[in-house]
């Protein structure tokens, strides 16, 4: 076998082929096939094995890869080929482990290339809210807007896994510099929530990413920063009877009426202005003299039985005509359509109540504290007024096995509440018993 030339290529007649030894054993193989008008010169490893059978492993074609591009990589496979038994298996092999680092290389380029920005993170948070159905989903992404995307831009479009714990504390420095105290609190509370849902985005199944967004956050950087403790109010204000009846009586002449209307259907009920701010007419439930609230704090849907002043109120809402369906709309400035926002303005209307009333200032937070305990003080079992107030049941049996409605019970105790509100509040001295006609009378039956 002689050693190959340009010149003895360039002479190889078709269906002809030469061969070159190789100094580690196998030989390169310059081939003319028949493949085509002219022939087709192609670059083979031959090795014969001890058994006699051959191996070929195809280089090349000519002049494409040149001669002294074929003999080194036929050297490079005869040092192969010396080393292992199979030497096509090995080159098979070697080509799925080029392959597959390929592909997990396009794989990685194109998480790199969609990891999401803090922006996305707090939009990836929001919409989570709204799929739980939590009606703050727009104030709390509002409030971010606000205080972290808006005031800084740069970290806004900064890769969300890249954001750290000093670039928090640096907002929340801000803010402290300003004497932001609550919002301090919330805002830090927001963007903890924020990361942990960037923590399970990746591998939540829930999430349909048609866009590839992913966040490769392994750890939430605002744990490190603790929530200010002094910054928390701790509510306790409640107001005395005597306080309750000054309030009932003077709302209407301090207040507007729609807001009034609410303040008294607060004072039956105990419920959070919120959650009544959300009623509509349809809620109503005429034949139960009841409001059938189906978006409450606790996500769970709750018949509120309503005595006969609460129904009173109810009914002059529902006589007045207004321009949309809403129980309370807005009557105060500019409509509002958003919950929150309403209760900014009950806030105001109940700030400009209490200017004009001798006792100790409140806020409509506090009717709901007030009515927990007044409740206490008529001989309403803590559990029973719980219940009446919707709050979430802890313990086991309670939320995942109890599904009686209580509705029996829950009739006596709002007839001892409105019979102890007649008493002491609205009606001293001048106690109606027939309190709702028909609806506890049902109860008794």
């Amino acid at each position: 076998m002689a050693k190959l030339y340009d010149t003895t290529i360039s002479a190889l007649g078709i269906g002809k082929r030469k061969s070159e030894r190789l100094d580690n054993g196998g030989s390169l193989i310059i081939w003319n096939k028949k493949r085509a008008a002219g022939g087709s010169k192609e670059f083979y490893f031959r090795k014969i094995l001890k058994e006699g059978s051959e191996i070929n492993i195809k280089i090349g074609s000519y002049p494409s890869i040149k001669l002294v591009q074929a003999r080194k990589r036929a050297n490079e496979l005869s040092s192969q080929a010396a080393g292992t038994d199979n030497i096509k298996f090995q080159l098979e092999e070697e080509k799925r482990l080029r392959v597959a680092a390929e592909q997990a290389a396009i794989r990685e380029r194109a998480r790199l290339d969609n990891l999401g920005t803090l922006q996305q993170l707090c939009e990836a948070y929001r919409d989570r809210m709204k799929a739980e159905d939590r009606s703050s989903y727009a104030k709390v992404f509002a409030s971010l807007e606000r205080y972290v995307l808006t005031p800084y831009p740069h970290l806004a479009t900064q890769k969300a896994n890249l954001i750290t714990a000093d670039d928090i504390k640096h907002i929340l420095q801000a803010m402290y510099a300003r004497d932001i105290t609550t919002t301090l609190n919330r805002t830090r509370g927001d963007l903890h929530a924020a990361f942990n849902v960037g923590l399970t985005y990746d591998h939540d199944i829930t999430v349909q990413k048609s866009n590839g967004l992913c966040f490769d956050i392994s750890s939430n950087p605002v744990a490190k920063i603790k929530k200010i403790q002094r910054f928390e109010r701790v509510l306790e204000r409640n107001l005395d009877t005597e306080e309750l009846r000054i309030v009932w009586e003077a709302c209407c002449q301090y207040m507007n009426p729609v807001y009034a209307s609410l303040l008294k259907v607060m004072i039956c009920t105990g419920f959070h202005p919120v959650e009544l701010l959300r009623l509509s007419s349809t809620d109503i439930v005429p034949d139960e003299r009841a409001i059938y609230m189906t978006k409450t704090k606790s996500s769970t849907p709750n018949l509120i039985l309503l005595n006969k002043y609460a129904w009173a109120e109810i009914q002059t809402r529902l006589n007045e005509p207004g321009a949309t369906n809403l129980l309370f709309p807005s009557r105060v400035s500019n409509p509002k359509s958003d919950a929150y926002d309403r209760t900014s303005v009950l806030s105001n209307q109940v700030a400009a109540l209490r200017s004009n009333l001798p006792i100790e200032p409140f806020t409509p937070r506090d009717i709901r504290r007030t009515v927990k305990t007044l409740m206490g003080k008529a001989g309403i079992s803590k559990t029973m007024r719980d219940r009446m107030q919707n709050h979430t049941t802890t313990d086991v049996s309670g939320k995942h096995y109890d599904r009686y409605d209580y509705l029996p019970e829950k009739r006596v105790a709002m007839k001892t509440w409105e019979q102890w509100l007649a008493k002491n509040v609205i009606d001293p001295g001048g106690i109606d018993t027939n309190v709702i006609s028909g609806l506890f009378n049902r109860a008794q039956q």
